[in-house]
């Protein structure tokens, strides 16, 4: 797996990051200075607009000149800060990288709101929580992408792997492009929650009239015309405050509807213009993964980009929101009948897209997820792409190690089991057995997913993974330890009449005495066998071994100690036979719990 492990991750981390922060120092300076340019235009302006009113007329073309230069400075100011945020956001996510390959990552998100204790895996492995592996690997941008990479990682559908492999292949090494989509994704908040944003779009109710979709715009004509007039001297004060009260009025019997549109609205701005941004990036990007192709076709459609429709989508809702100007809902009604007209643009939007936003966003999220993939490969160079298996064999490893143990530190193992197999593992405490179970089962997910495995060769038949390894009693359904324990274990079974899957135990029926657990133990694996399951069982009940003398497919493996000059000594390797070994007694009297 090489030594140093990761170092070129490393050190193209530690170049981005010098890159980025010269960028930003310069960024800030050049909006330092815009800033201060554009006061002096607004005070320059002011000037000529005082000059025009007291000394002469012509003033007053310096004055626009001077306020539309200011205008300008405005938009380009907000689109350099953006900029700097971006920055600033692309620093803080290479600082991260770096800590995380030195294991540093409890600061991150741990994805605790996906953990399930009935899942077939996931608790057992500590794929969710502290200290967790998705905790390690995410790096979504987006509320919705940490979802969809949560579903990848328990879906338990191992399918179209080298798929998978191909597409993370060819993200991995794009390190500029994944993290320009995360920081995008990034600036968009701190949480987009979109169902609530799909069910109003899909279920929306149109309340304004067909026809106006012409009404406000022939109105708006009707009020220049007359305005022109007005200054001109053809049309009386009367007839211009007629149309403005008209306009007040047609506005006002529609006023409770575009109130509560409004108030939607307030709700979903602030995510569609982040959205279109994260659209484009994927529309002129160009994919050769079959499924990262099959994924920007889902965002391609017959004229305007898709990138385009969300972005004019988000310019109607600010016009509406800008209802909440005073000078807007008072002259922007009564001249130009505003609110109707920017509602009816955002109905004809969600009449023409509304049903397609959801796969739009699919689209979004799952590339977000993919990027996350993509960056763990790129984090991991060393790490194995599993290859599928041929024959009778399931698992093929060699230096199989787990990716959260210091590379420095961390002891890798071979390993290798055939179809309908299981394997027995005895050893003394802390030897490394439940270690071991969770290293094998994670490095199965880990390949179902498509993503190199922390291993110099993993070959493989990929399979559905269903475990028990640490199941807990609920005083709130009224459980014993035991009898979740039992429904942990019928639930396996149930699984494994449904499909094929790999069985991963540790330690099973630990909530009853030691003859009765040793023999249903004892009668739980033969099941297991006698149905052609292939898996591993992890036990310090040494009866257990004894199944390997009557079942030709069960192999005994082991994990052993041994003192050293008074001290207890682990290799954590795993070794062929039966650990005759013990330790519980040798710790008791080393702590001086219990005496010599």
């Amino acid at each position: 797996m090489g030594s140093p492990p990761m170092s070129a991750s490393r050190q193209g981390y530690l170049e981005r990051l010098d890159g980025l922060k010269q960028q930003y120092d310069r960024q800030l300076r050049r909006l330092r200075w815009l800033a201060l340019v554009r006061v002096f235009t607004f005070l320059a302006a002011a000037s000529c607009g005082y000059m025009a009113f007291t000394r002469h007329g012509a003033f007053a073309i310096g004055c626009l000149l001077l306020l539309a230069l200011f205008a300008w400075m405005v938009g380009r100011y907000e689109d350099w800060k953006y900029t700097l945020r971006k920055l600033r956001e692309l620093r803080r996510l290479n600082e991260t990288e770096i800590r995380a390959l030195e294991l540093e990552f409890s600061d991150l998100p741990d994805g605790g709101r996906f953990r399930d204790a009935s899942h077939a895996f996931s608790e057992d492995l500590e794929i969710f929580g502290p200290g967790s592996f998705f905790q390690y690997m995410n790096r979504c941008g987006l509320e919705p992408g940490e979802s969809q990479l949560a579903a990848w990682l328990t879906d338990n559908e191992p399918g179209d792997v080298p798929a998978k492999q191909e597409a993370i292949r060819e993200l991995a090494p794009q390190a500029g492009w994944r993290q320009d989509f995360y920081a995008t994704g990034k600036l968009s908040g701190p949480e987009i929650r979109l169902e609530p944003i799909l069910d109003w779009l899909e279920g929306y109710r149109h309340f304004t009239p067909s026809y106006f979709r012409f009404v406000p715009y022939a109105f708006a004509l009707l009020s220049v015309l007359i305005l022109a007039g007005y200054f001109s001297g053809m049309v009386t004060g009367w007839v211009l405050g007629g149309i403005f009260l008209s306009g007040l009025g047609i506005c006002g019997l529609y006023l409770g509807r575009v109130g509560r549109l409004a108030a939607d609205v307030a709700r979903v701005q602030s995510v569609f213009e982040p959205c279109s941004r994260l659209v484009a990036k994927i529309e002129a990007h160009e994919f050769k993964a079959g499924l990262l192709q099959e994924l920007k076709q889902g965002l391609a459609a017959e004229g305007t980009p898709v990138s385009a429709r969300l972005r004019e989508f988000s310019r109607y809702l600010a016009a509406l929101d800008n209802r909440n100007n005073l000078l807007v809902a008072l002259f922007g009604n009564g001249f130009l009948l505003w609110d109707l007209m920017q509602s009816r643009n955002i109905e004809n939007w969600i009449a023409e897209n509304g049903r397609d936003v959801r796969s739009w966003f699919e689209c979004i999220s799952a590339m977000d997820a993919w990027c996350s993939l993509g960056n763990f490969a790129f984090n991991h160079p060393g790490y194995a792409y599993p290859r599928l298996a041929t024959g009778q064999g399931v698992i093929r490893a060699q230096a199989l190690a787990h990716p959260l143990l210091q590379a420095a530190g961390r002891v890798a193992n071979d390993f290798a089991i055939d179809w309908g197999n299981f394997h027995v593992i005895t050893g003394a405490n802390m030897a490394g057995k439940s270690t071991f179970l969770r290293t094998l089962s994670l490095a199965m997910v880990m390949a179902n997913c498509g993503l190199p495995v922390c291993a110099a060769e993993f070959t493989y038949s990929p399979l559905p993974l269903v475990s028990s390894m640490r199941t807990s009693d609920s005083l709130a359904r009224s459980e014993s330890y035991f009898f979740a324990e039992l429904k942990r274990l019928q639930f396996l079974v149930a699984t494994l009449e449904e499909r094929p899957c790999f069985v991963v135990l540790d330690e099973i029926l630990k909530g009853t005495n030691s003859t009765d657990k040793a023999r249903g133990s004892r009668l739980f694996l033969q099941r297991l066998v006698r149905s052609g399951a292939t898996g591993v069982i992890a036990t310090h009940d040494l009866s257990l071994c004894e199944v390997a003398d009557t079942e030709p497919r069960v192999a005994n493996w082991h994990f052993d100690a041994e003192v050293r000059g008074g001290e207890l000594y682990f290799d954590y390797r795993l070794k062929p036979g039966i650990c005759t070994g013990m330790n519980a007694s040798f710790l008791l009297r080393k702590m001086g719990i219990v005496d010599e």
